[in-house]
């Protein structure tokens, strides 16, 4: 994997990226969004991996180019998406029907492809069918505006958030639009109960460390692929919110019986920062945590 998907967007694009998700060293997964302004002309060159772009805009006129032929010559709509395929030349003309907008690359590795293809019960990376902005997908335009919304506000997911929607991503797009499915989509395994108290217990012993999607499916004997499907359908809940409820747990007790500042604890628990902390706390016990300690305290 010789590709490195920032440079390449910013070749594309004509302007320099903000690398929204890198895990492609590790994974095989990138995203990054680019700024439109106007007409441009994006020169993709001879695609390297699967790569989906989503267009966060309305498009007037959009021109596909592939291999020196036009492909598609029509307008596109804002949340709609393209899987390009590996191996083509790939030319863009597209006039926007806006001045600003935001453009999202999503490029998936043969790693991230072939762990899901074993999920699916394939026994090589997973081939996307050939889509060309026709269909519209709620999931995907959700999350390309979450991503959005994130570069916007100077923030970037952490890492077991990152490895979590890069899996969620590839899944959803495999499932749908997979080149041949597999039956063993449906038959997701429960995880068994001492499994999860495994699970559990790892990310109890130490809150604060950074945990990875990688590390809760390595501890469950799974791929990350199975264990984000398995995890689901078993606690009803992501890794990610499994592990922000824990350290908020870790993170009520340290606020009942210690007095020490908001943001050692927030910190020492995991989170990046104290605001961080207090939105997460809110969202799981309904109140912040200055209030949670004078509460618990008989101080109000």
């Amino acid at each position: 994997m010789q590709l490195n998907p920032l440079l390449h967007a910013e070749r594309v694009t004509g302007r320099r990226q903000s690398a929204l998700i890198d895990l492609w060293s590790t994974t095989g997964f990138a995203a990054a969004v680019s700024e439109v302004t106007g007409p441009h002309l994006y020169e993709f060159g001879e695609l390297p991996v699967p790569t989906v772009a989503i267009t966060l805009y309305d498009v007037r006129r959009h021109v596909l180019i592939e291999n020196g032929k036009v492909r598609r010559d029509a307008p596109v709509r804002a949340g709609r998406f393209r899987i390009g395929q590996p191996g083509r030349r790939v030319v863009v003309d597209a006039v926007p029907d806006t001045n600003q907008g935001k453009l999202l690359l999503l490029y998936l590795g043969e790693p991230l492809l072939k762990d899901v293809g074993r999920s699916l019960g394939a026994a090589d990376a997973i081939a996307l069918r050939d889509t060309a902005w026709d269909v519209d997908d709620a999931l995907l335009e959700v999350a390309a505006k979450r991503l959005v919304e994130a570069s916007e506000s100077g923030g970037r997911p952490n890492a077991l958030l990152a490895e979590q929607l890069a899996y969620t991503l590839a899944l959803h797009l495999t499932d749908r639009y997979s080149a041949l499915r597999s039956i063993a989509a449906e038959q997701t395994v429960l995880l068994e109960m001492p499994v999860r108290d495994r699970i559990a217990e790892f990310v109890r012993s130490d809150p604060g460390a950074p945990i990875t999607l990688a590390a809760m499916a390595e501890v469950a004997g799974m791929s990350p692929s199975n264990f984000i499907r398995s995890f689901k359908r078993s606690t009803g809940m992501t890794p990610h919110r499994f592990v922000v409820e824990q350290r908020i747990a870790a993170a009520r007790r340290l606020l009942e019986a210690s007095d020490l500042p908001i943001v050692e604890i927030a910190l020492g628990v995991g989170f990046s920062s104290q605001s961080h902390f207090g939105v997460a706390f809110r969202q799981v016990t309904g109140e912040s945590p200055a209030r949670y300690r004078r509460l618990q305290r008989g101080r109000e």
